[in-house]
């Protein structure tokens, strides 16, 4: 029970997580930015129809915002979720320690009340209970000792209870993204894959990929368009003039900082020459066929292909994944809850017949004493 139970929790913590990330790239529901991404490259067919046409320039601009945002939106969500799970975390532990420091505390009464079962009895009883409580909160190891107390240990042996004394563990963040679980002043994070604690650990590892997957868009969906913007002249004959910038004076850009370095329709560099610059639509052109072309820095996919597979896909397989691991697990962990209380438990019917087979005993002997 304790082992399916460590597991239940973790994976069910971690779907929980999943299924908001999910959400970020649901383009069914319209909160994914695939639809941005091919709207920002039909726009460009105005201009090349009619580089000099100011109403299709403005139309890019507006698309070319929409996908900004969007961009942007799916960060600032991935980081909330993030710092929602690290906090989780630092309350779970504080949860965990607490109920460690009272486990403790009844090792010590086990040991007291050893020769009054009915005292005794209540504390095996809460000990039990705690370490249900426990074993859905992190994955660890459990000795039962003869006399009915027991040591705790993490999975990979770290003590979290020993006889009457407990060692609590701590939560440190080494940088934003990268919570840190101590034990007795040893990083002990990669011990942990079950518990809640195992599970918002992987919640915040995926977490982590996907938010760097999402810069490598972002960063290479910028520079590529800004390479060619870069080298064509826009209608006040200016050149060297870059599409997307970064808002916050960074050198390079990324999901967080991705902002377009101008919102005026004439600044948009459709001309490849500076000879004949209202008709020319060459820049343009290169920057459509952006669309279609493959990138080493995308594992040689297009635009659409990575946004696709290594962001929508890649987060709802995963999901589709633990939701299907995490039924199977809580079907064993009700089953073996079964076997718990069949083995543990009060039989009603049997007390039932032993009652009324003791009462008419009674019944029995009261007649013969009259």
């Amino acid at each position: 029970y304790i082992s399916t139970n460590q597991q239940y929790s973790s994976l069910n913590t971690y779907k929980n997580i999943l299924e908001q990330v999910e959400y970020v790239f649901n383009d069914e529901q319209g909160s994914g930015f695939g639809k941005e991404i091919t709207d920002f490259f039909l726009a460009l067919n105005d201009i090349i129809l009619n580089p000099d046409d100011i109403s299709a320039r403005t139309a890019f601009i507006s698309k070319a915002k929409a996908l900004v945002g969007r961009i942007r939106d799916s960060y600032k969500v991935l980081t909330e979720i993030r710092t929602n799970a690290i906090e989780r975390l630092h309350n779970v532990v504080d949860v965990l320690n607490d109920k460690l420091s009272a486990l403790a505390e009844v090792n010590e009464n086990i040991r007291f009340f050893g020769d009054a079962p009915e005292r005794l009895n209540q504390y095996l009883d809460r000990r039990d209970r705690l370490i249900k409580e426990i074993s859905s909160l992190v994955d660890t190891k459990i000795v039962f000792n003869d006399d009915g107390t027991v040591n705790l240990y993490t999975a990979k042996g770290f003590p979290l209870v020993m006889e009457d004394r407990s060692y609590p563990i701590e939560v440190k963040l080494e940088s934003a993204d990268d919570p840190r679980v101590y034990a007795t002043s040893v990083d002990i994070t990669e011990n942990f894959e079950n518990g809640e604690i195992g599970g918002i650990l992987k919640g915040v590892r995926f977490l982590n990929e996907v938010i760097d997957r999402l810069n490598t868009f972002t960063k290479t969906f910028a520079n590529k368009i800004n390479e060619i913007h870069e080298t064509g002249y826009n209608l006040y004959g200016e050149t060297n003039v870059a599409f997307f910038v970064a808002d916050n004076g960074a050198v390079n850009i990324d999901a967080s900082n991705i902002a377009l370095a101008f919102e005026d329709p004439k600044k948009i560099s459709a001309a490849k020459l500076s000879t004949n610059i209202p008709a020319d639509n060459e820049k343009a052109k290169e920057l459509l066929a952006l669309q279609d072309q493959t990138f080493s820095e995308l594992s040689d996919m297009s635009f659409q292909e990575f946004y696709a597979s290594k962001l929508n896909a890649y987060v709802g397989s995963e999901l589709q994944h633990i939701k299907e691991v995490t039924k199977d697990t809580k079907f064993l962990l009700e089953s073996a809850e079964e076997k718990l209380k069949e083995i543990s438990g009060v039989n009603l019917d049997e007390e039932l017949i032993n009652l009324t087979k003791y009462q008419r005993a009674y019944e029995a002997a009261a007649r013969v004493s009259l």
